[in-house]
């Protein structure tokens, strides 16, 4: 394996040793931030869309993806706000760990 691949790995563990010190519900509250902020730019790019387009069609489909996944979010939230009221914050951040991978990686997808 060449340095770069040593230095992937390297950073890949760093990346998730940090993201265990990080506040995951800090953390979803800013992906649910930038979702919205992407709804808002989805909203601008339909009213310059021609009606019946097939980019109209596109952006609505994309619309209804992204108020699933900002939903998704609150949820999540909701309930990282309930364990860390209950005092389970660091159990429920392990709990969440392959969930929250998996909606960076559509965050990585979506912008």
């Amino acid at each position: 394996m060449g340095v770069g691949g040593w230095a992937g790995k390297l950073r890949k563990g760093a990346d998730r040793l940090l993201s265990r010190f990080e506040d995951p519900l800090e953390q979803f509250e800013l992906a649910r931030r930038r979702q919205l902020d992407l709804m808002a730019d989805l909203d601008r790019r339909l009213l310059l869309a021609q009606p019946g387009s097939k980019q109209e069609a596109n952006l609505l489909r994309a619309k209804e993806d992204l108020q699933g996944r900002i939903s998704e979010f609150q949820a999540i939230i909701a309930r990282l706000k309930a364990s860390k009221s209950a005092g389970g914050a660091d159990s429920a951040a392990d709990r969440l760990e392959e969930e929250m991978a998996r909606l960076q990686e559509d965050a990585r997808r979506w912008g």
